[in-house]
């Protein structure tokens, strides 16, 4: 520890009666007399801390000085994020300073003298006050200021409408000359000379708890009591108390408020109390054991100053006649190794401690864990939100509304959720309202919902047999309860997958079909064929079947052909004949190369059936590979209705309504009728084999990416080229695992790498989808609360977006999980973005859903000017504040009205109390709006 006292700050041999240092640590401001008026003086902390800096004429010691005051300042205090200064003083005034770029020794403008390097403006004075001004104190994250004075009150101020009174606290009949906030928010303490100490509540600023026992034997003999909350805030220490006719510094805890321990030694009665900023951390001497505690000081009329450990029942260090008259003020460094005295006698003292004998201060993520243990709310905890919920309801559409926790909206109406039927006796309103997750969606967090429900058993299979009697089992319906797409409660679901194909050996022939019972399990797998793990045993299956939670995909999983082909969707289930069967071996491409396709495969559009075998056709000429369209009649019975060959072995095909595609490694590509077998339009050849192939939902349009990065898209029944462009300016080492066509013939891709894209030939510009970006991790990862919808057809982006394979947030804290400062910038951008890409890709469905959120978050956490911005751009150019002439001044996006987006949002709005007159500002010009235009329908429901 070091000690020393610098000469050169004081205020020309008059009092110091207050001192702050600057969160920075960069500066500190002192408080008091000056020579014919109050006094501040802001000082450069360089040359406190170092002698070169001292010894540097070069350096500056005082950075500005303000003589505004009209008598002596009591005590000057930096806001929490250093941006303003606050200063009170005897002529009942509270000033707020702010620092500009120049000064110009004009009115309320400081800073203009030779010896000032920095400019420090009065932004406000604040008049309230009947009394001198004797204590300030800033609430957590800098929402009010509270002074209190000799009339006996507290004022608290709003800091962010200077110079408006948030309420007087009055309930002291004496002097009040210290005030404190509680640093979760809760409650505000004040010290007075009428012997009492008092505890106010910040949700009604009503009184809570007054305390009396250890003050009844205290005069009022100190100019000021400067008690303080532990950063903890699991104790209040008083200034001037009495235990035994001795003085002390009186412990109040939180629990119960109880008053059994002091702080004991000073001689004279003790001024003021200040805590160190941080809860600190070291290890025990003895155990060796992590211990968390709190450090402060102690300043008292017998010019001695004490350090104080919650760990030691001792005192870490006693400086006796550290002055020449009373300890005033005392102020910790943010980095806690520094700490700064001042007295009456009008010097200061600087105190620097280490490491190893103060502890290391807990970081903000540890600090918000504790925070979050202890209170169940963190460190950034507005303090306005338990006030909100006391504001006066002035809106009808509030009453019931503003009760309850406010609910996101979902992507999938509740209706039309997997799970959300009557089953097992299950009432429907009751499954719907146990899948609604009262919680934030940009918060990550694990949600029950009706996807973790026991899927249901398999309901029949069927069994196969070849010409040389091998029995294949087919289970109609397998519900794999994967966290990447909806679990199924009914058997004839297009997205059912059908296990086993024939040998590759094998002509092709009729096949007898039968069906057993569903308790046999017995599966063959011929080695030639592997689609999607056929040849697995039975048991792993089973053990796939009774998972009850989801699992996150480790990898970009392929896109189901019933999505591609089809367009199907397992909440909305196509015709039969519209089925389409993928009994394709998976091709896993690990190194983005074309792989040919092994054995026997087939893929079926409703009744047709097409089939490849690769080298089945032994040639003088070379193999040659076969491709049969079977026809499957309601018996399930196949019938062969057309064969063709192709010279070189088959990579990848897709098969639609009316046409396939067939892909070979020798880059040429086929389009072939479904019915007929005979080509669309001649073989075409690219630069390289394909490696993914696909139908729009429609089937009129076919795409194919290959190993290059080429992707064409051609209009089939037009035999044109629909779009031409490349994937290798985004594919960056990777390759395309999943490609879609919308039928607007705008394509999806889905990188190894869990990337996503689609292409916008209006932009010319691939769009980003998902990626590892911070910002669209917390998006996508904050909207899991719901499970991910795979829905081509309906909701495109948010399927293509379930493919990622990013993980969540690398830490676990509360500090990270519930950081407010960084988490509703970073969602409203992600939500804005998703907005322009669903217009982009016309998905008005989630473009309806996405305007919601928004509201959503807006209700939560957004400022009124971004609220009336969204409302303006809503409501038109002609109504919105902003009188620029908008381009875009259409009354519906995608189909869907403007006053529909506007109403959910308005919606949104009615969560919260605190934005009630805007959403009735605007409801009212909706509702001209909807009676000018001849719209009566209702708005609200």
């Amino acid at each position: 520890m070091k000690i020393f006292q610098p000469s050169w700050v004081h205020h020309d041999e008059k009092s110091i009666f207050s001192i702050d240092i600057h969160p920075s640590g960069e500066r500190f401001a002192t408080g008091g007399q000056g020579c014919d008026s109050g006094r501040v003086v802001i000082w450069n902390m360089a040359p406190v801390l170092n002698e070169e800096a001292e010894a540097n004429k070069n350096v500056p010691r005082i950075l500005c000085q303000m003589d505004n005051h009209l008598a002596c300042v009591n005590c000057v205090r930096w806001s929490g994020n250093g941006m303003m200064l606050a200063s009170g003083g005897d002529d009942k005034l509270v000033m707020i300073w702010k620092k500009t770029v120049g000064g110009s020794g004009g009115i309320g403008a400081f800073g203009g003298s030779g010896k000032s390097v920095e400019h420090w403006r009065c932004i406000s004075t604040l008049r309230g006050h009947a009394g001198d001004v004797l204590d300030l104190a800033w609430s957590p994250q800098d929402r009010w200021i509270a002074s209190c004075s000799v009339d006996n009150t507290i004022i608290i101020w709003d800091a962010q409408h200077f110079p408006k009174i948030v309420h007087v606290l009055k309930g002291h009949t004496g002097l009040v000359k210290g005030v404190t906030w509680d640093p979760v928010g809760k409650f505000i303490a004040s010290q007075s000379d009428d012997r009492s100490l008092k505890v106010w509540k910040t949700t009604d600023w009503s009184c809570f708890k007054t305390i009396t026992e250890p003050f009844e034997e205290c005069g009022g003999t100190t100019h000021v009591l400067r008690l303080s909350w532990s950063p903890d805030g699991q104790y209040l220490v008083s200034a001037h108390a009495m235990n035994g006719g001795g003085p002390t510094a009186q412990i109040i805890e939180r629990d119960g408020w109880k008053c059994d321990k002091d702080f004991v030694g000073h001689r004279k009665a003790v001024t003021c109390v200040r805590f160190h900023n941080s809860i600190l951390k070291r290890l025990a001497p003895k155990t060796n054991k992590l211990q968390q505690y709190c450090c402060l000081a102690i300043g008292a009329r017998d010019r001695s100053l004490s350090i104080w450990l919650t760990a030691l029942q001792r005192p870490l260090v006693v400086i006796h006649d550290l002055f020449q008259d009373s300890i005033l003020d005392l102020s910790w460094s943010c980095d806690g190794y520094t700490l700064l005295a001042c007295s009456g006698d009008g010097k200061i003292a600087c105190l620097q401690f280490t490491a190893q004998e103060l502890g290391t201060p807990l970081s903000e993520e540890d600090k918000n864990i504790l925070y979050q243990r202890m209170y169940g709310k963190n460190a950034n905890y507005d303090l306005t939100v338990q006030a909100e919920k006391e504001m006066i309801v002035e809106n009808s559409d509030f009453l019931n509304v503003s009760k309850s926790n406010p609910v996101p909206p979902t992507l999938v109406p509740q209706q039309q959720r997997p799970g959300a039927n009557k089953q097992d006796g299950t009432n429907h309103a009751t499954t719907a309202s146990r899948n609604v997750q009262p919680t934030h969606p940009m918060t990550i967090q694990s949600s029950s919902s009706s996807l973790s429900q026991t899927p249901t058993p398999i309901l029949k299979q069927i069994e196969t047999k070849t010409a040389d009697g091998k029995r294949r089992i087919t289970p109609m319906f397998i519900p794999l309860n994967d966290d990447n797409g909806a679990v199924v409660n009914a058997p004839n679901v297009a997205s059912s997958i059908e296990f086993g194909s024939k040998s590759s050996g094998e002509g092709i022939s009729n096949v007898e079909l039968k069906q057993i019972a569903s308790e046999e399990h017995e599966t063959a797998a011929a080695p030639s064929v592997n689609v999607i793990n056929v040849a697995e045993p039975a048991f792993k299956l089973d053990n796939r079947l009774k998972k009850a939670v989801t699992v996150p995909p480790q990898k970009a999983d392929p896109m189901p052909q019933t999505e591609q082909g089809a367009g199907s969707s397992t909440l909305n289930p196509p015709a039969p004949n519209q089925k389409l069967v993928d009994r394709t071996r998976q091709s896993t491409y690990t190194t983005g190369k074309a792989t040919v396709i092994q054995g026997n495969s087939f893929k079926a559009f409703g009744e047709v059936r097409v089939q490849v075998q690769n080298n089945s056709v032994k040639t003088s000429y070379g193999t040659l590979c076969r491709v049969v369209g079977m026809s499957v009649n309601a018996q399930r019975m196949e019938r062969k209705i057309w064969e063709t060959v192709v010279g070189s072995p088959v990579v990848c095909f897709a098969v639609g309504a009316k046409y396939a595609i067939i892909c070979s490694q020798d880059h040429t590509i086929r389009v072939l009728d479904i019915k007929a077998g005979t080509p669309v339009f001649p073989v075409v050849s690219l630069t390289s084999s394909a490696i993914q192939s696909a139908f729009s939902s429609n089937s009129q349009l076919v795409g194919v990416v290959t190993e290059s990065g080429i992707l064409r898209i051609w209009n089939v029944s037009e035999k044109s080229v629909v779009l031409s462009t490349n994937c290798s300016e985004i594919m960056s080492g990777s390759y395309v695992t999943i490609l879609h066509i919308s039928d607007q013939g705008m394509p999806f891709i889905v990188l190894s790498n869990g990337s996503s894209y689609c292409y916008c030939r209006k932009l010319d510009s691939w769009m980003l989808l998902n990626s590892s970006d911070p910002i669209i991790r917390h998006g996508l990862i904050g909207n899991k609360a719901h499970a991910p919808v795979r829905n081509i057809k309906v909701y495109p982006l948010s399927t293509i977006q379930s493919y990622g394979n990013f993980s969540g947030p690398k830490t676990n804290s509360f500090a990270e999980l519930h950081s407010a400062s960084w988490q509703t910038p970073a969602s409203i951008a992600f939500i804005e973005n998703q907005i322009k890409i669903c217009e982009m890709i016309s998905s008005p469905t989630e473009l309806k859903y996405w305007y919601s959120m928004l509201g959503f978050q807006l209700a939560l956490n957004g400022s009124e000017e971004k609220i009336r911005q969204v409302l303006d751009e809503l409501l038109g150019a002609s109504h919105s504040i902003d009188n620029r002439m908008d381009e875009d001044d259409n009354p519906s996006v995608l189909g869907i009205s403007k006053y529909v987006l506007m109403e959910d949002v308005l919606n949104h709005l009615k969560s919260q109390t605190k934005w009630q007159r805007i959403y009735t500002e605007y409801l009212d010009q909706l509702k001209f709006l909807k009676e000018r235009d001849g719209r009566d329908k209702p708005l609200m429901e």
